[in-house]
């Protein structure tokens, strides 16, 4: 089992989610359809489209990941045009032996969902000069603290 990440229509993380090793990929997820007759099946699916389920690792360092659906449309194109000109390499490569696959370099698929105005009003908070007045009362009784065990220490040697 590996972590997936559930986004919402724009991309922004919602919650993990648990899936298996082998599944990659975005996948939609869809609203389901309330129980209307008895002889309906309760699994079908509406159309309507609540989110998607991305299992694709989020880097490191995002405050509110976000992920970008253009970048994977556009992965997803080069990936097909990767796949389209193996399939002449391979046919030559049966010929001649000399080319090589090359994977498709990877997109950076998760981008930071924070706005504008946000990273600066989590910036420019201000500390409280109560918190800094108990860090040097703090600091000062350490001090002393310190003084005594040194001049006990300094009886107990002599």
């Amino acid at each position: 089992m590996k972590e997936a990440i559930i986004v919402d229509l724009n991309g922004l993380f919602v919650e993990p989610t648990l899936v298996t090793d082998d599944v990659t990929g975005v996948f939609p997820m869809y609203k389901p359809n309330p129980k209307a007759d008895g002889a309906e099946d309760v699994t079908q699916l509406s159309q309507e489209i609540v989110g998607y389920t991305v299992a694709i690792a989020v880097p490191s360092g995002l405050c509110r990941p976000k992920f970008d659906f253009n970048a994977w449309e556009l992965y997803n194109k080069l990936l097909y045009l990767e796949i389209n000109g193996n399939d002449k390499l391979v046919t030559d490569q049966d010929k001649n032996r000399n080319s090589i696959y090359k994977k498709p370099q990877e997109l950076n698929l998760w981008i930071e969902g924070l706005t504008s105005e946000e990273p600066s009003s989590v910036r420019t908070y201000s500390i409280q000069p109560a918190a800094t007045e108990k860090n040097l009362t703090f600091t000062e009784k350490m001090k002393n603290k310190h003084q005594q065990l040194v001049s006990i220490y300094k009886r107990l040697l002599k």
